[in-house]
């Protein structure tokens, strides 16, 4: 069974050579881990996970099983560049992490590799090979930036429908339209235990959804989300009090999500200040602005009683 809840897709720390920092890496596990109900590792929707070669995600997941002390479930997302190295990727870590875990999951972007035809096969080959459970990322911002992207930009319904008939699918993280996640909804044909983790922040706060969240600030204030999440989840419509933090916590992590939510460098740019990474260096190619910075620091000044 998956976790209900805050799922943090962790920042990669990287020295400025383009190193993996393990330094940093240990830092900020043990800022974030405390307050968060999983981890995904290496994730596509910390926006750097997608970047990294294929030798940095082994490197990346050799380092987290170092970290991990067997009391916070992980997702190891195995996303790259073509399905061939994805595949070279998935064996290693089956051979490296399968062992350590009751349940391996995985965390796979397809879209980015492959397009909609032959995708429910290609993941029924993929678990007879590792036999691991998935979760399925569906990102069409994401998917959108590839130079050469694929015809369609979200897994179709139809093949949506046909995902959810396999077991081994344990879910999906979502990030798109509230239509397509109706759709998606619908699809399911009444199975149960299916989990659906929101990964747009500002729709998660307008209209939560029951898992959960996949929350990229997270890194940076783990314990605000760890409150909301916690709130909105079990709320008790009967308490005022309740209802009013949640409005507080909410416009402040809506703010932060506007500032933050398309470069993981400002966030490493704060992490840094913080002294929690020494460097804010990012394969992730879009710039991080000046006034990008300035707005974060007014944001960090202003509700730093609340971190």
């Amino acid at each position: 069974m998956l976790p209900k809840g805050l799922i943090c897709p962790l920042l990669i720390p990287f020295k400025a050579s383009g190193q993996i920092d393990a330094v940093g890496l240990r830092q900020l596990w043990e800022y974030v881990n405390p307050f968060v109900a999983g981890i995904s590792v290496g994730s596509s929707f910390s926006i750097e996970g997608i970047f990294l070669s294929y030798e940095d995600k082994k490197a990346l997941f050799k380092l987290i099983l170092g970290l991990w002390e067997g009391n916070k479930p992980l997702y190891f997302d195995i996303t790259t560049s073509d399905e061939a190295s994805m595949l070279e990727l998935a064996q290693f870590s089956a051979d490296l992490l399968k062992s350590q875990f009751d349940e391996l999951v995985i965390e796979v972007l397809p879209l980015w590799y492959r397009g909609n035809r032959g995708l429910p096969q290609s993941l029924e080959a993929l678990h007879t090979q590792i036999g691991a459970v998935f979760l399925v990322a569906n990102h069409p911002r994401l998917v959108k930036t590839k130079k050469r992207a694929f015809k369609h930009c979200n897994i179709r319904t139809a093949v949506f429908k046909k995902l959810a008939r396999y077991d081994f699918i344990k879910g999906m993280i979502f990030q798109g339209e509230l239509n397509r996640f109706f759709n998606y909804q619908r699809a399911l044909g009444g199975r149960r235990n299916f989990y659906f983790y929101e990964a747009d922040e500002i729709s998660f706060l307008k209209q939560p959804t029951n898992d959960g969240v996949v929350a990229l600030t997270a890194n940076l204030v783990p314990q605000m989300w760890s409150k909301l999440t916690t709130k909105v989840l079990n709320v008790n419509e009967g308490k005022k009090e309740e209802l009013n933090e949640i409005f507080i916590l909410g416009k402040a992590l809506k703010e932060l999500c506007v500032i933050c939510q398309n470069h993981p460098g400002v966030l490493k740019w704060a992490l840094r200040e913080m002294g929690i990474l020494s460097e804010m260096f990012t394969p992730f190619s879009g710039i991080a602005t000046e006034g990008d910075l300035n707005t974060l620091r007014s944001w960090l000044q202003k509700y730093k009683n609340m971190m």
